[in-house]
């Protein structure tokens, strides 16, 4: 074609532009239309949505949406039942809250990442007020666009999605699939773990219904391998431990290299792990409970933001040849949250496959 993206390289008058660009174009007859049979849509994704949206693998990331805290984080609701709200650590401190995401996203900014500023004004669910309002992480973005989700590890998240479509309408990303029916998909935690491969999971937070929507949407997207680990659960309350997010327990830090916290991971994902020549980092048992190390942000292969608490985790770490910068998570973790959790990747640079 004459022009890669004409919305950017055409500066003329409509009237003057040239029909040869238009790829089923031929003088004097009606659209070749055998031609846009085999044009990809991903070939469209930046002249059609401005930018190749997503966040696939574990290339450089380029930008991310955050959503800041507003006092609605501190309302005495969430005391009359912390169990139920999932609130297992002190009361949340809202200066300390909001000091922590200025903090996060000034880093981020330093590193080369674009933050944009997510608005919620949707509080009210499907079932009472929604919790957990400033946590990012529910939707997942790959080659193409959006997937939303559909959550299943509490009510008090029951009606998110309306916050985040307003928000990809303002930044024009296209939304490829809310998951709907039955089924329950929570795929802002599936872990990239290289440009072909992803770890999902099934949970409380992921049910079959759900995968069957995601997983192909996934494959068009590029993943060719996409293991799916059974994760741990929560009962009644914390004390015999539990997570029902992989992003907790698993965390890529490099091309084919990983931190683990063995105890809630099930046999089967470990052996796809060995099988592929990964090297495993054991997070530190007690840093597990504190800090959650494995939820972790990675900024391209190689180096890797974790929560500066977790002083043992982050020596293996280094150990392995990775580059950890330390953030204090102190005042973003209120409750079943790290660094992670409060993060939507939204673009990366093309990064390593699986068996590069």
């Amino acid at each position: 074609m004459i022009f890669k993206n004409p919305k950017k390289e055409y500066h003329g008058k409509i009237e003057d532009y040239p029909l040869e660009n238009y790829p089923d174009y031929e003088p004097g007859k009606a659209p070749k239309t055998e031609v846009l049979q085999e044009i990809s849509y991903l070939d469209e994704l930046e002249r059609i949505w401005g930018k190749n949206w997503g966040s696939q693998g574990i290339g450089k990331l380029r930008e991310v949406a955050l959503i800041r805290p507003t006092e609605y984080e501190v309302n005495p609701l969430w005391e009359r039942n912390r169990e139920f709200y999932l609130l297992r650590r002190e009361r949340v401190e809202l200066d300390k809250l909001r000091r922590a995401f200025d903090d996060y996203a000034e880093l981020l900014d330093k590193e080369g990442v674009e933050v944009h500023w997510m608005e919620t004004p949707e509080k009210m669910g499907a079932y009472g007020p929604m919790r957990k309002l400033f946590m990012g992480s529910f939707c997942l973005v790959v080659r193409g666009g959006a997937i939303i989700s559909r959550q299943g590890h509490a009510s008090f998240v029951r009606g998110l999605e309306p916050n985040f479509l307003k928000f990809f309408a303002k930044i024009n990303c296209p939304v490829l699939l809310t998951v709907h029916g039955k089924g329950i998909c929570e795929v802002g935690v599936f872990v990239p773990i290289a440009e072909d491969a992803i770890m999902g999971f099934k949970s409380c937070a992921c049910n079959e219904e759900g995968l069957s929507q995601v997983v192909p949407v996934l494959q068009r997207a590029g993943y060719k391998e996409i293991p799916i680990a059974n994760c741990a659960t929560i009962y009644e309350d914390y004390k015999a431990g539990g997570d029902f997010h992989i992003d907790m327990i698993f965390g890529a830090v490099d091309l084919r290299v990983a931190l683990i916290y063995p105890g809630f991971l099930d046999y089967q994902i470990f052996k796809w792990l060995k099988d592929r020549n990964f090297k495993l980092i054991e997070v530190d048992p007690e840093e597990h409970l504190k800090y959650a190390p494995a939820n972790l942000l990675i900024l391209e292969p190689g180096k890797v933001i974790m929560a500066a608490g977790a002083k043992e985790t982050i020596k293996k770490v280094r150990k392995a040849g990775i580059e950890v910068i330390e953030f204090d998570t102190s005042g973003l973790q209120v409750g079943t949250n790290g660094i992670r959790c409060v993060t939507l990747s939204l673009r990366r640079d093309v990064g390593p496959k699986l068996q590069d």
